[in-house]
């Protein structure tokens, strides 16, 4: 979903890691320093995916986190790690997880993504087995089929959730990284 690639011309805060760290165990302190501060801020990034979801959606920031299933993948080349991924799954969620309302003409709203809506006029909230909303697919009694909105993994590959997702990970890495340099220099 969202990555950073470090390359060896990353920036000034890679500069200035390089001129500070050099020579330092045999050169494996800028890859130990790089690593360290890759993987807070790609745990931080991920505690932060929830608000930036709830953000777009009209989903609580709870409910997206227990409808998610993330993992933090870190590759490297040759010298250590250059990169670090960010990955989101998981099932869609039921349409009454968002937010819903009753018009007046009898059918239920829906708003899944803030800003949007949408009257469904042949759905209805009930409770068959678990509380959502339903829609009759055919004549016979449990004819049913439970309506649902989009998962977790789709909601975070909205262009906004990225591009703040994205933000929040570089910049923590950049803080991130001057501690990383200091804790080294420190022998900490």
């Amino acid at each position: 979903m969202s990555e950073i690639y470090i390359r060896e011309d990353g920036g000034l805060q890679l500069d200035r890691a390089n001129a500070l760290l050099a020579g330092i165990g045999n050169g494996s302190a800028i890859f130990q320093a790089v690593g360290a501060a890759l993987k807070r801020a790609a745990q931080s990034g991920m505690s932060q995916a929830g608000g930036y979801a709830s953000g777009a959606y009209n989903i609580s920031s709870g409910a997206f986190k227990s409808h998610v299933k993330s993992k933090i993948m870190m590759s490297g080349g040759s010298g250590g790690v250059t990169s670090v991924r960010l990955t989101f799954s998981g099932s869609v969620i039921r349409l009454i997880e968002f937010k819903t309302g009753f018009s007046k003409d009898g059918g239920v709203s829906v708003s899944v993504k803030k800003g949007g809506g949408a009257v469904l006029t042949r759905a209805f909230v009930g409770n068959f087995g678990r509380h959502g909303i339903y829609e009759r697919v055919g004549k016979g009694k449990y004819a049913l089929q439970e309506l649902y909105g989009p998962s977790a993994a789709h909601m975070m590959m909205d262009a906004g959730v990225i591009q703040k997702m994205d933000q929040h990970i570089s910049e923590v890495f950049n803080s991130r990284i001057e501690h990383e340099i200091s804790r080294i220099l420190n022998g900490w």
